[in-house]
């Protein structure tokens, strides 16, 4: 069968890596789409705003912290990673993401009633189920020489 896909949507995600190379991760809440699943903190832009300033927000938002520098590790529009089933919406949803490697932030981790909890992972122990492009986006970070992925 085949179903409608929009137009790409606009969205970040953050790489948040603490000293010990553990990135946080949120388990998203009943209250947003794909619920249940592991994820990267981030969001979507919004009309005037540009990439960097909508991840210090979204990381804000959705876990507490200030980010204090972020580094573009990749633009991700795969649509075999990039393109997710949506059953309320009722059709596929695409995506073009900036994801950005934040190692330098501040404050404690909090979440908003989007996020059902969080934890800090190493590479090799991810957290399942975990939205297929997340992966990607991690191992990306973690090779990540200041040259950014396109993918």
């Amino acid at each position: 069968m085949n179903f409608p896909i929009e137009r790409p949507r606009a969205a970040v995600s953050a790489v948040i890596m603490n000293p010990e190379k553990k990135v946080l991760l949120t388990l998203r809440s009943s209250k947003v789409w794909w619920p249940g699943q592991w994820c990267l903190p981030g969001g979507h832009l919004r009309g005037g705003q540009d990439w960097l300033s909508t991840c210090r927000e979204e990381v804000s938002e959705e876990v507490g912290l200030e980010v204090v520098k972020a580094r573009l590790v990749g633009i991700y529009s795969d649509p075999e990673v990039n393109q997710l089933w949506e059953p309320r919406a009722g059709k596929k949803l695409s995506f073009v993401v900036a994801s950005f490697l934040v190692t330098d932030y501040r404050g404690e981790v909090k979440v908003n009633d989007e996020v059902s909890e969080v934890g800090w992972f190493e590479l090799d122990r991810l957290p399942t189920p975990l939205l297929v492009s997340e992966k990607i986006k991690i191992s990306d970070a973690f090779r990540f020489d200041g040259q950014a992925f396109v993918r």
